[in-house]
């Protein structure tokens, strides 16, 4: 076999192998392990796009037209968020009776040390309500910022075992918090009749490689959430991206609507997040005021995201 065939041959087997991803992520539907593949969907097309590119390129610049799709492929992905604006409308049009809550999830992460820019970063975003993962004990400053521009949090005393806390300009008329061992982390809150006892659920669930863990806490939640009466809002870091089986199992369960699909993981440099995994779920009388928005880096190895959402009158 010549060198120009052998060269063909490995494109044609690296396709064979990104399409067999693929197929394996659909058998996720039976098989759950294979739903970890599903994140990757986005790149095995990539995959797909580069070797047959090269299939057809001659030999002397095959190797370069990989490298230049797979590179340019990443960075279009990595970019994606960034061709959107980074800051929440501020001017609405609402039917008669209809308000607006500007709502956002941030993953802090256990290890950033900029503290003070998540401060600034949710600052100038400036929601009524912010749901906040990976808060540990050593986010004590974080939180006298944070109370100083929202009035109520939740847990109101942090419990141990949990790192995950809700923050709010209007007042909360009821909330659960469950922590890990008790089962899916959670912090289910009700706002007060001026929002016509809206329901915020936040969580954090189990990175895909605990896929077992990871789907017996989505059924958890799917199961909460549809036994809620009234609007709800769900919002986390699901750890799962659009493609997944348990985003798609958790909408078919609740009727909820995903608001997102922007890559806001891994935020580290040079910052081309290449996974959607920090989703907002709204319920079906509930609808956005415009586009979700993924917030600028704060030294977390996620991006914020942020909504705002119409809660209309009835």
């Amino acid at each position: 076999m010549s060198r120009d065939n052998f060269g063909k041959a490995l494109c044609l087997g690296g396709i064979a192998v990104a399409i067999a991803g693929l197929v394996a992520s659909y058998l996720s539907w039976f098989w759950v392990e294979f739903d970890v593949l599903s994140h990757f969907t986005l790149h095995f097309c990539l995959v797909i796009a580069a070797l047959g590119l090269a299939v057809f390129a001659s030999k002397a610049v095959r190797v370069p037209v990989v490298l230049v799709v797979m590179v340019a492929g990443i960075i279009g992905i990595g970019s994606w968020s960034k061709l959107s604006v980074d800051h929440l409308p501020t001017d609405f049009r609402l039917p008669d009776g209809s308000r607006v809550l500007k709502i956002v999830h941030f993953n802090t992460w256990g290890r950033n040390g900029q503290i003070e820019d998540v401060a600034t970063e949710i600052g100038r975003l400036d929601p009524d309500l912010v749901f906040l993962t990976e808060m540990g004990r050593d986010r004590q400053a974080l939180q006298e910022l944070l109370q100083a521009r929202f009035a109520y949090r939740l847990p109101e005393k942090r419990p141990p075992g949990t790192n995950l806390q809700m923050y709010s300009k209007y007042p909360f008329s009821g909330s659960v918090v469950q922590r890990r061992r008790e089962g899916p982390p959670f912090i289910r809150a009700t706002l007060g009749p001026e929002w016509h006892l809206l329901n915020i659920v936040g969580t954090h669930l189990t990175r895909p490689i605990a896929i077992i863990d990871q789907e017996r806490e989505i059924r958890a939640i799917s199961a909460l959430v549809g036994n809620l009466e009234g609007e709800s809002i769900v919002v986390g870091d699901f750890n799962a991206t659009p493609f997944s089986v348990m985003l798609a199992f958790l909408q078919s369960r609740t009727g909820l609507r995903r608001a997102t699909s922007l890559p806001t993981w891994p935020a580290f440099a040079p910052h081309l997040p290449q996974f959607a995994i920090d989703h907002i779920f709204i319920s079906d009388g509930l609808s956005l005021a415009g586009p979700v928005i993924v917030g600028r880096n704060a030294g977390s190895d996620h991006l914020p995201i942020a909504a705002a959402i119409v809660v209309p009158a009835n």
